[in-house]
C-alpha cells in the first residue's frame, strides 16, 4: 500500500521528537495495520522513554479540531479493545499537522498522547510524563485563526447576537450581510470546534451557539496577539463626550455614512465603570462620505490632545452596528469587548467589567 507523504513526515517528526528526550528513542514498527478486517490504525511505534518500553498506537490526521479528535478517540479506543500487545504499556496516540487548543485539552483529559509539527508532544506514560506545549505551525495557525477575520468574524458577531436561536445558513447570510458560502463555512467550523450544536441536515440544517464563553476566550486569545488597528486622531470642538457622540451621529446621518462607536465610550454606555470618559473611538465607513462627515463635525487632525479616534476600517465588513441608544449608534458589546482588549490604560478592566455585565454566557 502506498504511504502518504504527509503521514510519513508526521511520523518521522514524532520519532525525532521522542529521540530528543533524554534516554529515549523510537522506531516505526508497522504501518496501515488492519485488525479482523474491520479496524485500521495508521501506525504502531515502538519506543523507549527513560529506559522503559512503551508501544504507541498512532492515528494520523491533518489539522484537528475538537470534533475531529473525539471521532479519533473512539477509533483508538475501539482498536485498543481488540489489540493484543506484548509490550508492557500501550498508549493511544494522535498525530496531526496542527491541533487546536480545544482539541489538545480533550486529548489530555482522555489520556491520549499527541504530537504536531509545531513540536508539541504529550506522552502520558505511567513512568515518565512528557508535555511539551508549543504554538501550532505558522501555516496551520492561519487555518485556526481565519474564523476571527474578515467576513467570518462578521458572521461570528451575528451568531453571538442570536445565540439563543436556532440559525440556518440563509438566516446568517442575510442578517450578517455575508455570502451563503461564508456563513456555511463559519457555522461548519464552529461545529468542528464544538461551539454549536446542530439539528437537521442539508438546507434544513440549523445550529445554535451553546458554548459562547469558549468562543469568546478563543477570540480573545487571537485578538491580544494582533497588532492594534491604526487610529486616526482628531479634535472636535465640543463640551463633553456625550456632546461629541451626538454631533458625530448628526454629521454621519447628514453625510449618509455608516458608523459605530466602540472602545471606552461604548463600554461606558453598555456597562458604566469609570467616572469620566474623555475620548471617543469610532468606526466610520471609509470613502468620500466619511470625509464629508468629518468636515461637518469640524474635525481637525492632531497628534496630541485628540478626543475622536477613527479605527482603521478596511471594508464595510469591519463595521457592525449593534444598538442605537439615545440617538447614537454603537458597535455590538462583543466587538467593543474585543476592541478594549487592544487598548491601553484601564481598557482591560473595562473589558472584564463589560463581559461580566453584558456578555451573557
Amino acid at each position: 500500500m502506498a504511504i502518504d507523504t504527509d503521514e510519513q513526515s508526521l511520523l518521522d517528526g514524532l520519532i525525532d521528537a521522542i529521540g530528543s528526550i533524554p534516554n529515549s528513542h523510537a522506531m516505526i514498527a508497522e504501518r496501515e495495520i488492519s485488525l479482523a478486517g474491520r479496524w485500521r490504525i495508521d501506525a504502531i511505534v515502538h519506543a523507549s522513554i527513560a529506559g522503559q518500553a512503551i508501544e504507541l498506537i498512532v492515528e494520523v490526521k491533518q489539522n484537528a479540531f475538537p470534533r475531529d479528535v473525539r471521532e479519533t478517540i473512539y477509533q483508538l479506543r475501539t482498536y485498543l479493545s481488540h489489540y493484543d500487545s506484548s509490550a508492557g504499556e500501550v498508549i493511544p496516540f494522535f498525530a496531526a499537522r496542527a491541533i487546536s487548543p480545544g482539541a489538545r485539552d480533550i486529548l489530555r483529559s482522555e489520556g491520549i498522547g499527541f504530537y504536531d509539527l509545531g513540536g508539541s508532544l504529550y506522552m502520558p506514560a505511567s513512568h515518565a510524563f512528557v508535555h511539551i506545549d508549543r504554538p501550532a505551525p505558522r501555516r496551520s495557525k492561519k487555518v485556526f485563526d481565519a474564523i476571527f477575520q474578515g467576513q467570518k468574524a462578521q458572521a461570528l458577531l451575528c451568531i453571538y447576537e442570536h445565540r439563543r436561536d436556532w440559525l440556518s445558513v440563509k438566516a446568517i447570510a442575510e442578517e450578517a450581510e455575508v455570502s451563503a458560502a461564508t456563513a456555511s463555512e463559519t457555522l461548519s467550523e464552529m461545529e468542528r470546534r464544538e461551539w454549536v450544536v446542530a439539528e437537521g441536515a442539508g438546507p434544513a440544517k440549523r445550529r445554535r451557539l451553546t458554548r459562547p464563553a469558549q468562543m469568546i476566550d478563543a477570540w480573545t486569545s487571537y485578538i491580544v496577539q494582533q497588532k492594534p488597528a491604526a487610529l486616526k486622531r482628531f479634535y472636535v470642538p465640543c463640551t463633553d463626550v456625550n456632546d461629541l457622540m451626538r454631533k458625530l451621529h448628526l454629521a454621519c446621518d447628514a453625510a449618509d455614512v455608516a458608523y459605530a462607536i466602540t472602545g471606552e465610550a461604548a463600554a461606558q454606555v453598555y456597562a458604566p465603570y469609570l467616572s469620566t470618559i474623555s475620548q471617543v473611538r469610532c468606526r466610520i465607513q471609509p470613502g468620500p462620505r466619511r470625509a464629508d462627515a468629518l468636515a461637518r463635525l469640524g474635525a481637525r487632525s492632531v497628534a496630541e490632545g485628540w478626543n475622536l479616534g477613527l479605527v482603521d476600517t478596511g471594508a464595510r465588513g469591519d463595521l457592525t452596528v449593534g444598538s442605537e441608544i439615545e440617538g447614537v449608534r454603537f458597535a455590538p458589546p462583543l466587538q467593543v469587548y474585543l476592541d478594549l482588549q487592544q487598548g491601553s490604560g484601564r481598557s482591560k478592566e473595562m473589558a472584564a467589567h463589560l463581559r461580566s455585565e453584558r456578555l451573557a454566557t
